[in-house]
């Protein structure tokens, strides 16, 4: 097994809180905040080169309904992989597992390190909460641990 040193993820190492997502739609440039100003969404990165990502809405709310079980599905993202640092500044996650059966194989992010702040960005494609439509998200994370 590679070490962090070795993969070159060291400095990605850690637990990260999101500050911000923002999607923008290739064929309009709208923008839109998928999980809401304030979303609650973690990432995880082990030495090891474990990712796990969980994105979530602020102010979810228990279920009471089917209606309302759907609407917490849909408001939540989760999926988990093995990373690796494909070359400067971009990473590739191969997805072994994720909430919505839709987001597999390889997910391509580009990303920029300074200080506590990682600022990540998709590949111009298309994702399961918007349809078809092709977009990029852009990503602020800040370290937590």
């Amino acid at each position: 097994m590679n070490t962090d040193k070795e993969s070159g993820l060291g400095p990605l190492v850690g637990t990260w809180r999101l500050k911000s997502e923002v999607a923008t739609f290739s064929d309009t440039g709208e923008r839109v905040e998928p999980h809401g100003s304030d979303p609650e969404s973690w990432m995880t990165l082990s030495a090891g080169g474990r990712i796990m990502f969980l994105f979530g809405a602020a102010n979810r709310r228990p279920a009471k309904s089917d209606a309302d079980r759907a609407t917490l599905f849909n408001t939540m993202v989760a999926y988990t992989g093995k990373v690796r640092l494909d070359e400067p500044g971009r990473i590739v996650t191969t997805v072994d597992l994720a909430m919505n059966p839709l987001i597999h194989g390889e997910q391509v992010r580009f990303f920029s390190l300074a200080d506590n702040r990682l600022a990540i960005r998709s590949a111009e494609q298309t994702f399961p909460i918007f349809g078809e439509r092709l977009l990029v998200i852009d990503l602020v994370w800040i370290r937590e641990l």
